[in-house]
């Protein structure tokens, strides 16, 4: 999947995706999510609690990136 087929998908799965940027899609899935879709969940779950408790309004790369650390390790 391309990563703005990836982004749409993900868009209709959860809105904490809504506005976020393909190439920080694309990120997340070549270094943690690896095509799998219950990574995408684990890492869609990770994204809303911090944005709920930071109140910020949507996932950009820098809470993508916490969300991802919390799966453990990557490369």
């Amino acid at each position: 999947m391309e990563p703005d087929q990836l982004t749409k998908t993900l868009t209709l799965f959860h809105d904490v995706w809504e506005g976020t940027q393909p190439a920080d899609v694309e990120w997340a899935d070549a270094t943690v999510a690896r095509g799998n879709f219950r990574t995408w969940a684990k890492i869609t779950s990770h994204l809303y609690a911090l944005t709920k408790r930071s109140q910020h309004p949507g996932a950009d790369r820098s809470l993508l990136e916490q969300a991802c650390a919390r799966l453990g390790p990557y490369l």
